[in-house]
This record gives C-alpha cells, structure tokens and sequence, in this order.
C-alpha cells in the first residue's frame, strides 16, 4: 500500500482553506443581504488573501510534518503545538490587518481576539482533519514495516530450510561415491564424482526462495537418478509419467528431489532387489498434483525412518512458506509401497 502524497496532502490542505473562504464568502453575503445593503466587493480581495495566508502556514505544517513522519520523528503533540502556534501568530494578525484596513486605531489589545471562536474553530478542524490523515498514514508506514519484517523472517526460514537440504544431501552422494571406492569401482566413483559436481551446481544456483519450472526441477533429478544407477546399477528402477503440458508448472527449486532421495534411501538400497520409483503429475480442477511412490517396504519405512520424517517436514514448511494453506503435502503407507504426494496451485502462463 502507498503513502498518501505530499502533492496530494497539499492539495487537500488548498482545498480546505478554499472552502473555508467560501463558506465565509456565503456568510458575510446572507449578512448583507439582512441587512439589505450592498456587499462592497472592494473586501473580497482581502478576504482571499487572508485564507490564503491560512493556507500557506498550514502547508508549511503539513511538508513539516509529512518528512517527520517519513523520518518516524513525529508525535501529534508536536503537531497540535505547531497548530496552536501558527493559531496565536496568524488570528492576532487578521484581526489587526482588518482594524488598520477600517481606519481604526488599536486602542485596547483585547481587540486583538476577536472573533476568536469562529477563527479557532477552522483551525480545529483541520487539526483533526489532518490527525486522521496521519494516523492512516502511521498506519500505512507500520503496516509497510510489517510487510518488510514477514519477508525478511519468511526469506530466512526458507534459507534454513535449503541450508538443512544441502549438507543432507552431500553427505549422502559422498557416502556413495566413498562405497565406490571401497568396493575397487574406480571409474564409477569418477562418474558419479562428475554426476555429483554436475547436480551440485544446479541446487546451489537455486535461492532458496526460488520458483523453478518442473520440467527444470525433473531434469535435475534425471541427473541426480543417474548418479545414482552409477552406484544402484539394475537395482534402482524409475518410471516417469508426467505430460509435457505440466512441465511449465513451477515449483519450489528442489522439492521433489528429497523424495526421491530417500525412495533410494529406503526402498532402493534396503532391498537385494532394489525397488521401482514412479513419478507421476495430473492437473485436477485448478491444482497440479505431483506424487512420488515406491514399491519398497512402506509401511515399515513409516515406522521405522525418523530421518524421512524430518525430510517430509522440511518440505511441508516450504510449501507452506511459499504457498500458505494453498499447498498441501500427504503421504501414504502400505506393504506394497509407500507414496507422497503433493497439491500445488495451478498456475497460469
């Protein structure tokens, strides 16, 4: 939301001071026309010029306190003594130009005050015209500040949350490449070291608040899979059904690929016959639904891994960071598997 300008504010204060001087123009004619005499005109040039001079005190409020307020160094008391000062300096002053304009003499100080109610009066409404548009200002300047706060928090929670995605899975690529090398595949490890640099290079391009297109997203877990058959050979088995009409759907940078990481974990690597991982993507109404699935064991890996639970909570809080209540994450167990699946607004082009 937008601060109200100071052009503008100006504006409003011209405005004030004009209706002012027209609603004194109204009552000095109804007076005239009681008494049934003429309105001597010659007046009106001097009653313009009064308001105006109104109007120019009250603008020097009005730039005074707008940078205050743009500086947060402004209280309404400070505004309300600038009133009261601009009051006692401007009400003495029009009452002393209209005496010496009539040829009287100031015989008593007093007369100075005159018509004191109806000169205050004006002045007192546009304090409390002006109070209103500063505290809708006050409240527009928080509501900024709170803006600001939320993205700045939202933007660190969404680093944490990449920053706990990143060793994780470093630390398990290594550990493969580590086996390699125990197991004498010196060539494999080299591939699957190029494989890794490869991947590692696109997540750590990603912010962490990053929207990526799917097919970016499916294309880096290619990559990944493949660094993974480096070690898994026959045993790690993928089946990819997603349409090419999804694949400009975008997505949190990196949020399938834990799924599939800890498939390989638990269902691929756990199992002398490895398992079978399927990715799969509808559109249904105005979601995409994306799924992830295994034919491991599932419904022991549900009790069994602490370390998947903790992988599945990291990615419900991006979701949420990133979607709200709009995003929604389930998982489902079985003996003949274990599934995730995920429903993201659809977006459109």
């Amino acid at each position: 939301m937008q601060f109200v300008s100071l052009a503008k504010l100006l504006r409003f204060n011209g405005y004030y001071w004009a209706a002012i001087f027209l609603l004194g123009l109204l009552s000095s004619l109804q007076a005239v026309a009681l008494r049934e005499k003429p309105f001597e005109w010659h007046y009106f040039p001097m009653m313009l010029a009064s308001d105006l001079v109104a109007m120019l005190l009250t603008a020097g409020l009005v730039i005074w306190s707008y940078h205050r307020l743009r500086q947060q160094t402004f209280s309404n008391t400070q505004l309300l003594l600038g009133v009261a000062l601009v009051a006692l300096v401007y009400i003495p002053a029009e009452n002393a130009f209209w005496l010496l304009l009539w040829d009287n003499k100031i015989t008593d100080i007093r007369l100075l005050a005159g018509n004191l109610d109806t000169a205050v009066l004006a002045f007192f409404v546009w304090t409390a015209c002006y109070l209103t548009v500063l505290i809708y200002q006050k409240q527009l300047q928080r509501l900024a500040q709170t803006n600001e706060l939320s993205q700045k928090v939202q933007q660190l929670e969404l680093q944490a949350l990449s920053h706990q995605l990143n060793p994780h899975f470093t630390f398990n690529a290594l550990n493969s490449v580590c086996a390699l090398l125990e197991a004498e595949r010196y060539d494999d490890a080299e591939t699957m070291s190029e494989q890794l640099a490869t991947f590692l290079r696109y997540s750590l391009s990603k912010s962490p608040d990053s929207l990526v297109q799917l097919a970016d997203e499916l294309s880096a877990i290619n990559a990944y899979l493949q660094l993974q058959k480096t070690r898994f050979g026959d045993k790690l088995k993928v089946n990819c059904q997603i349409d090419d009409t999804l694949k400009r759907q975008r997505i949190p940078a990196l949020l399938l690929q834990p799924l599939v990481e800890n498939a390989i974990k638990y269902a691929v690597a756990t199992r002398k016959q490895g398992a079978t991982i399927t990715i799969s993507g509808a559109r249904l109404q105005d979601s995409l639904h994306l799924c992830i699935s295994d034919d491991g064991p599932g419904s022991q890996l549900q009790a069994n891994s602490g370390g998947a639970g903790v992988g599945l909570d990291n990615i419900r809080n991006r979701l949420l960071q990133h979607f709200g209540n709009n995003a929604t994450l389930a998982i489902g167990a079985s003996p003949q598997g274990f599934k995730v699946d995920i429903c993201l607004p659809w977006q459109t082009a």
